[in-house]
């Protein structure tokens, strides 16, 4: 139920955020909407506010804001005839402001999340500025183990073992293995330091690992140096940055291997997202955070393609009725958007059977 509620509320707000900023473009250079849905197909609820029909509507995978002047109009012998309002009238400057501001709110809204995941837990700095940590934390203590026993507890930093200071998680793990005595200074969160000491191995049972080296009871990690704000969000905006090509490269590598029938990791699906939801709220909410961004760079990403259908596609129809100096014969730019979201429709077919597949065979 966590994982279904935490889903619904990540895509939510990346429709709703993406969607909004098309509205409010769309106001901005003089063109009212006739209708904003969140969702896709029969509408559930409907309301009108100041001049615009709000709506819910049943399949919760995506939305539309609805503007004047972007389909053809039919007169009284049923034929169809250029639109001669809102962006219909509205040169390619507008019409880009328009059509680029959903693409830029999700990224934008990325870069917020990120920066919130951050300031929550500094770890992954790793992966914004690529910061190394600084010292050891005890993520968990096992049970009944060693560690449960000395005291140790989880948050607890480890200033210090067998005299090594702000030992990496990997030198824990050699002294743990190698030892003949440990000694442990912790500190807790408010920073009260206590040492614990032991034989070690201890003389009773211990449970080992497949190498048969004693083990402690604990799974750590590495300490990160938490940053002021300003730094945090500098940090996170150049990552969406350099996300930003890779995640192009993945949908082209991974949507050519889906298309020839083979299986890929470099796209993820409906299937795929549920997966990586559930993972992440069983971490904690900077994980949620984090995935939350990398699902809106992925969405800003996405839309930027110029796949027609989608933003990057009716950009490019723009610029080049832009640069013809004359539009398409009415119905023709619809026919090609309609044409290149049945295929986006087909590629995400494609895409959950990949994911389905990959969970089958791990």
């Amino acid at each position: 139920m966590l994982t279904a509620i935490t889903l619904i509320l990540i895509l939510f707000v990346a429709v709703l955020v993406h969607e909004g900023a098309h509205f409010v473009n769309a106001r901005s250079v003089g063109v009212q909407p006739r209708a904003f849905s969140i969702g896709m197909g029969p509408v559930l609820l409907r309301a009108r506010w100041r001049g615009t029909e709000w709506r819910i509507c049943l399949f919760p995978i995506g939305g539309y804001v609805d503007l004047p002047g972007m389909a053809p109009k039919i007169d009284e012998n049923g034929n169809l005839q250029h639109p001669d309002e809102g962006m219909a009238k509205k040169p390619f400057g507008p019409k880009l402001w328009v059509l680029v501001g959903g693409i830029i709110a999700n990224f934008v809204l990325g870069v917020a999340l990120v920066t919130s995941a951050v300031v929550l837990q500094p770890a992954f700095r790793s992966y914004t500025s690529g910061a190394t940590g600084n010292g050891s934390e005890v993520l968990s203590v096992m049970a009944g183990s060693p560690a449960d026993r000395l005291g140790l507890a989880k948050g607890d930093r480890i200033v210090a073992v067998n005299g090594v200071k702000d030992p990496a998680p990997q030198q824990v793990v050699a002294t743990i293995k190698s030892a003949s005595r440990l000694s442990i200074t912790l500190a807790d969160a408010s920073g009260a330091r206590r040492t614990v000491t032991t034989p070690w191995p201890p003389k009773n049972d211990v449970a080992r690992s497949q190498d048969g080296a004693p083990l402690l009871g604990i799974s750590v990690s590495p300490v990160y140096q938490g940053v002021p704000l300003p730094q945090a969000l500098a940090e996170s905006a150049w990552f969406g940055v350099r996300a930003v090509p890779e995640m192009v490269r993945g949908f082209v590598v991974g949507f050519a291997t889906i298309l020839a029938g083979r299986h890929t990791n470099d796209v993820a699906g409906p299937v795929g997202i549920v997966s990586y939801v559930n993972q992440a709220t069983h971490v904690g909410l900077a994980s949620v955070l984090f995935l939350a961004a990398v699902i809106n760079f992925s969405f800003a990403v996405f839309n930027v393609l110029p796949i027609p259908g989608l933003d990057g596609g009716r950009i490019l129809l723009a610029a080049v009725v832009a640069l013809r100096g004359r539009p398409f014969k009415p119905g023709q730019e619809e026919q090609v958007h309609f044409i290149g979201l049945l295929a986006v429709f087909a590629l995400i077919i494609l895409i959950t059977f990949n994911d389905v597949s990959r969970l089958f065979h791990g």
